[in-house]
Order: C-alpha cells, then structure tokens, then sequence
C-alpha cells in the first residue's frame, strides 16, 4: 500500500500526468494508492478554501454596480455553497485515491498529541500545532494494524515531524515499535516513480499505444463509449452531403477508426506497461435530434485522454474527453479514414439486407430499408425477427385492420414501463392477429428473441411503433440516398454466400467477449 501525505499530492490537478501515474499504479493492481481520510480533507480545503474570498468579491461588485446605475442590474448569483464545492473535490479525488479511514481514535490521539506539542506535533513561538498530521500518523499506523498481511509506503516530505524513516523520536518510537519492517517512509513524488515504474522512452510508447488503439477490441470499446454521449443543446458533425449537420445521439453503435495519438507516456510497473496518451476518433453512424428521430448519418472526430494497458485483460480507462466536433474536411489523412468508414457501413447496410430473406413487397422492402442501419450490428437470429416484425406491420397497411393494430399500440403504450416492454407488448400485440401454425412458430421464435434484445434493437422497435401513424402512405417513409441505391445494387448482384462479411462479422465477433467499457 502506498500512502500519501497531504504535502506530496497538495493541489494535485486530476488531469495532471501525477494523478495519471496514480491511477496507472493502482489500475494495475500491483499496488493500493491511497490517501488517509484526513489528508483527502486538506486536499479537498486546499481547493476549495478560497471560494468565500471570490464570492464576496463578486458581491461587492455587485454591491457598486447597483451604487452607478439608476436601475436595479439583471444581474444575480447563486447562493454561496462551500459544501458542495467541497463534495466535488472528494469525489474528484476519491476516484483517483482509496481513501483510508481516519478513525475517531486518530483524530483524539491527534490532537492529544498536538496538546502536549509531542512528535509528530510540535510547539511553535507560543501555541502548539500538528493536530492533523499526529491523526494522519496515526491512520497509517491503524491501517498497519488492521491489515498484518500489507506492506505500506508512506509518501511524506515533511521530515521535520515524521522523520527520514531510519529513526523515529519519541514517542513515534512507541508508536511503531513492531511495525518498523512493514513501513517505510519514501520522501517525494519523484522516489515514488523511480521506486515503482520504468519510464518507457517516448518512441517505443509512442508506437506501441498506437498498435493498442488500433486494435479492434478498443475500436469496439471506444464505440461503445459513444453511445453514452448526448448533449441537451446538440453537438455539430458532418452529414454525408459534407455540410454541418445538429445531432443529439446515436441511433445505432457507430463505426470508429483511429485518427491520431499524441502526448503518450508510459511505465513499466512490475512487468506491465501503463499509457496515457491522448487519442483522436473519427466516427460515423446513424444519430438522432433532440426527439429521437433519425437525422441520417453524421461523422465526428472525438478527443479524449485514454489510460490502458498492454494487457489483454484490461479495458482502457476514459480520463477526459471533449464534445464531438465535425472532421477537418482540408486534413486528408481525416477524409482517407471516414471514406473507409462510409464503405465499411455500407456494407454492412447491403449484408443486413440480403440477410433479410422474408422480404418480398415493395413496402416491406422500405421498411426494410428504414430499419436495416440500425439493425447492421445484431446476430442473423435478431435481424430475422426485426425484419419479420417489420414486415409484418408494412403488410397490415391497408385500412381497417391497419387502425385497429395503431389503436391497440396506442392504447398498449399508456401501459408500458420500459423500453423492453415497449418491444415486447409490440411484438405481443401484432401476434393476436396471426393463427396459422407456421405463425404460432413465429411466435415461440420471436418470445426467445425478445430475451437477447439488446440497445439497438429496442431503438429499433421503438422507431417501428413511432413511425405507425405514418404508414397510410408510401411516401412518409425513410428513403435510401442515392448512394445507399447504388451500393444496393451493386451488392444484390451477388450471391450472399460469396459476399464479402461485413466489419461487424469480423473482428467484432473477436471482441465479442471482452470487458464491456465502464467508464
């Protein structure tokens, strides 16, 4: 366990390459990094001790505009509130640092100590101080105690007080004695790298970061990770005409390339090699407005600080990211990659259409067509029961039947809970109106479905019953750009079992195993 005193991590940035290697030291599960709970107190004061000062600054000038103006100013502030600035620094740092206890024990023997101006206390001119790191010192001991099994460094350059480690003054002496083997007193950040890490040079962690984030099972991570983004204003990207289109989500997983690495250090800790690098993404995939309806297909770069490892084992780490912003259209290195991407997904459009064997009508084919983009990532198994549902609903338009299934969706939807309900009393509600044994088949088929549906195909179902009221006409419906046709009908031309797979068939179903990203 390595343990640290306030003075080695005061004013610690979370974004600084300090809290990186922290957090590298104790990802890698070689090592505990921890702090005592009284030194998370400082830190988090230390942050936060300033803010009355610039609050009452900003009302006194409040105060004098008022003073000059022959009118009541708009201008307002918000309530002064030190604990919730203060909860944001423990919680920043809490999660780069495990927090040890600091026991009602430690903070009376504390300041006892401090009271008797005793080490690791002390007198100064006429009162006596140290009452803090006599219970910082004794949470380390505490923590010693509790766990007989754990060897502990403890991070300190206040050497007045605790010492170099090799003596301790009375009564420290006491307060150690049996615990002397198990702690050790390293007196800076800077002995806490030497001790732990191997520094890897620049190049060679330059190129290896670049062969991780290459690889498909971080692609894949790092498209996960996307569809958490959703902004309440939107974010821009480019739309496939290559002009700046509003976007709020993703519909459907997006399809994601390297664009860059830069900024990359990396440590060697006990045979493991940690980076932190900053990353570049292109991504590209079908996203929605602020209501959910689809706005076509956008692409973004997206910036973001990345902790990872060369271990197989271990998902990389989101520190920082920035908004999506839309590709450099003059950066041709940019432009090469989401070109790939466009083809990667048509294609993976024009394979989830051939897969769709049941189609047969011109108005199941444009359900088909609407659907087929966010279907592109499920297993055959689900695209055949989406396609099927859907196809199912294009062939009830045609008038009276077609108003009773809109009323029973309608009515069904006042009920549901969930976007899994949704799917379900959806499929549930267009299986009453079928009897044929074949059809009872297809009902036993779509109730098992239905357990593996995951995110996008909710979307999906979801998309089908929004867009019911739509289907009287042909017309409402989603049309396939001119270049969606043209790969269309340069794909239909061969046979499915001779087509290339598409991207998702690949290396995707390599990863398919792999830790989910977390954060």
């Amino acid at each position: 366990m390595i343990i640290f005193d306030t003075n080695a991590v005061n004013q610690l940035s979370p974004s600084s390459p300090r809290a990186d290697l922290i957090r590298k030291l104790r990802q890698s599960k070689h090592h505990r990094v921890a702090v005592p709970w009284m030194v998370l107190e400082e830190m988090a004061a230390h942050q936060a001790r300033l803010y009355p000062e610039k609050y009452n600054a900003v009302l006194n000038s409040l105060a004098k505009l008022r003073e000059f103006l022959p009118w009541e100013p708009e201008s307002s502030l918000e309530p002064l509130d030190l604990e919730r600035l203060l909860d944001h620094w423990r919680d920043a740092y809490g999660e780069i640092f495990e927090v040890v206890p600091t026991s009602d024990a430690a903070i009376r023997r504390g300041f006892q100590r401090e009271a008797m101006a005793l080490p690791p206390a002390k007198r100064a001119k006429d009162r006596s101080e140290g009452g803090r790191d006599a219970a910082i010192w004794f949470s380390v001991l505490e923590f010693l105690e509790q766990n007989p099994n754990e060897q502990v460094w403890f991070v300190t350059n206040n050497s007045s007080d605790f010492g170099d480690g090799s003596v301790y003054r009375y009564p420290m002496n006491e307060d150690v004695r049996g615990l002397e083997d198990r702690l050790t007193l390293l007196k800076d950040f800077d002995q806490v790298v030497s001790h732990f890490t191997k520094e890897v040079s620049g190049a060679d962690a330059e190129a290896a970061a670049a062969e991780l984030l290459k690889s498909a099972a971080v692609l894949d991570r790092v498209a996960q990770t996307a569809m958490d983004l959703s902004s309440l204003t939107g974010f821009v990207g480019l739309g496939d005409g290559e002009t700046a289109e509003e976007w709020y989500a993703w519909l459907a997983q997006p399809e994601v390339e390297l664009l860059s690495v830069t900024d990359v250090t990396g440590h060697e800790i006990e045979s493991d090699v940690w980076y932190t690098a900053n990353a570049q993404w292109v991504l590209y995939g079908p996203a929605v407005d602020e209501v959910e309806a689809p706005v076509g297909y956008i692409a973004c770069v997206w910036s973001m600080k990345v902790l990872f490892s060369a271990r197989d084992d271990e998902a990389p780490t989101l520190l920082t990211s920035a908004e999506p912003s839309p590709p450099d259209t003059g950066d041709e290195s940019c432009m090469r990659i989401l070109q790939a991407l466009k083809k990667r997904v048509a294609e993976i459009v024009a394979g989830a259409k051939r897969r769709a064997l049941a189609v047969q009508t011109p108005a199941e084919r444009l359900i088909v067509e609407q659907l087929a983009p966010s279907l592109a990532k499920l297993d055959t198994a689900s695209n055949q029961l989406a396609l099927q549902v859907a196809a199912r609903q294009a062939a009830l338009i045609d008038g009276p039947v077609q108003r009773l299934v809109r009323q029973m969706a309608a009515d069904q939807l006042k009920l549901i809970d969930s976007p899994l309900q949704r799917a379900a009393r959806q499929v549930a509600e267009q299986m009453k109106l079928i009897d044929s044994p074949t059809q009872r088949l297809a009902r036993k088929m779509a109730a098992d479905q239905l357990k593996l549906i995951d995110s996008p195909l909710q979307r999906a179902a979801r998309q089908v019953a929004a867009s019911m009221p739509k289907l009287d006409l042909a017309v409402d419906l989603h049309q396939p750009s001119s270049s969606e046709e043209a790969v269309d009908e340069g794909v239909e031309q061969v046979d499915s079992s001779d087509a290339p797979e598409a991207h998702g068939a690949g290396p995707e179903d390599a990863a398919a195993g792999e830790d989910q990203v977390g954060e």
